[in-house]
């Protein structure tokens, strides 16, 4: 409990001790009951603000307030007031979510851009007069990618061993880019999938070393899962609670039930991609959880210039591909 507001003995002789009377019965009802610690502390709160002195002392298991005779029917008013103005107060939802508008529309709206360049993607075209073969310069194939064309971690996530595989991936993706572009927003949740599976790729191959090939938007769609779920575990601006671990727990049980999604080249499920993609989606969700919580959701300027430097990238990507497949690797 706080410490009374009035003089100290060393200075009662400049500032005498006023008189106190005992404002207990009158706030109870009751001349011999004693206030609980929780409600002598809201009276206190009150009388500090309004800079009302008081002195609050145990009184056997409870408490009881005093403050100056004069202030008496001041003390009153204003613990009156503020009880009145409890009682009509809603009470906040700790685990309530700010509406957020749908980002759904656009969201289907990208993946079907994004599918369509999937298709593109799976066989040949002729650029300037050559043949490329987009799964040639851009499939991950981790020798090349620890010889430096580490670029095969963005490229390969666009590239798809079939049309059943593709759609596969597209549908996943546009579910759980549905949810986590409604908690992050539409440029920030798509720049964080790309970012998981970049991560998940580089991962899988430091890991796993030489020899390994492998293609497909898995391991982004992972990272999508994983960042959903570091998201919400981190609460976005409420306490971690029970239904933030189960929103987690729920994400993990995705992720068990859907590992065998995916078929690669060999015929393989990459399992490896889509675990590290989603440990690298996890982390960056954490993180991005913890800076909305204190920021905010960024602004639909920021949000464009996320995409936009996410799609800036990708083509980069993608002219380093074609750039060192025409030079003759």
């Amino acid at each position: 409990m706080p410490v009374e507001p009035f003089p100290s003995p060393r200075r009662a002789r400049l500032w005498p001790r006023p008189a106190l009377y005992d404002l207990t019965p009158e706030l109870l009802g009751d001349p011999e009951a004693t206030a609980t610690e929780i409600r002598a502390r809201d009276w206190t709160y009150v009388l500090s603000a309004r800079g009302v002195p008081h002195v609050v002392r145990r009184s056997g298991s409870g408490w009881r307030l005093f403050v100056p005779r004069r202030r008496m029917a001041e003390a009153l008013e204003e613990i009156a007031a503020y009880a009145a103005e409890r009682e009509n107060r809603p009470l906040p939802d700790p685990e309530a979510q700010p509406l957020r508008p749908s980002v759904t529309p656009a969201v289907l709206a990208v993946m079907g851009v994004v599918a369509g360049l999937w298709g593109f993607l799976l066989g040949e075209a002729v650029l300037f007069g050559r043949r490329v073969s987009w799964r040639t310069v851009g499939a991950g194939d981790s020798s090349a990618m620890l010889a430096g064309e580490w670029w095969r971690a963005l490229t390969s996530l666009w590239l798809h061993a079939d049309p059943a595989h593709l759609f596969g991936n597209a549908a996943c993706a546009a579910l759980f880019l549905g949810l986590l572009c409604r908690e992050t927003g539409l440029g920030l949740g798509f720049a964080l999938t790309v970012a998981a599976g970049v991560g998940g790729n580089l991962l899988k191959v430091m890991v796993q070393g030489p020899g390994l090939h492998f293609l497909g938007a898995s391991t982004a769609v992972f990272g999508a899962l994983g960042v959903l779920g570091g998201v919400r575990l981190s609460g976005y601006c409420a306490e971690v609670s029970t239904r933030r671990f189960l929103a987690a727990g729920a994400v993990l049980m995705l992720l068990a039930m859907l590992g065998a999604g995916s078929e690669e080249t060999t015929g393989q499920v990459d399992l490896a991609g889509h675990f590290f993609g989603f440990l690298c989606g996890a982390a960056l969700g954490l993180a991005a959880g913890r800076r909305l919580c204190r920021a905010g959701r960024p602004g639909p300027l920021v949000q464009a210039a996320l995409g936009g430097c996410t799609v800036l990238v990708c083509l980069a990507a993608w002219g380093l591909a074609v750039g060192h497949g025409w030079s003759g690797r």
